[in-house]
């Protein structure tokens, strides 16, 4: 049998991953932006709204954590030491980069109001994360070697 095979893996550790990147990639965010824009609007600030996007914002956090939910299922499905692990747990990683850049703006807000302008630059921090985030897929290459032995001997 391959490392891609359906019969290697555990249903309920995929789903409890997906139930955690769930949480974590769709629920708080979305509570969280949903929560800003309600506050901003309620306070007379819709025009901080339209500048932000936060319905755009909004609507790729939603799609691309569908995404990494549906890929985290597959991560949490396969055991360690599988390749199928690693190759989903690198997969995932690369979409969270690419939601966390969305999320964050690439680290630069810009606020134009009819009395001053605010520009925040934050690309350090979301840099940081970023490699924080590359620390983690690395993770998924070295927890498949270490693993990779006892894998093979239970398969």
């Amino acid at each position: 049998m391959n490392d891609f095979s359906l019969r290697r893996g555990k249903f309920f550790k995929g789903i409890y991953a997906a139930m955690g990147s769930l949480i974590t990639y769709i629920a708080i965010p979305l509570f969280a932006i949903f929560a800003l824009m309600s506050l901003l609007i309620s306070s007379g600030g819709e025009d901080l709204v339209q500048q932000l996007n936060l319905e755009n914002i909004a609507m790729w956090i939603t799609i691309l954590g569908v995404i990494i939910v549906i890929i985290s299922f597959f991560r949490g499905f396969y055991p360690k030491g599988s390749m199928s692990r690693m190759t989903f747990g690198i997969i995932s990683m690369a979409i969270v980069g690419i939601w966390l850049w969305i999320l964050s703006k690439g680290g630069n807000i810009s606020l134009i109001g009819s009395d001053m302008s605010i520009a925040i630059n934050y690309t350090i921090i979301v840099m940081l994360l970023l490699l924080a985030i590359v620390l983690r897929g690395l993770y998924f290459v070295v927890e498949m070697r270490s693993y990779r032995e006892e894998w093979l001997s239970n398969t």
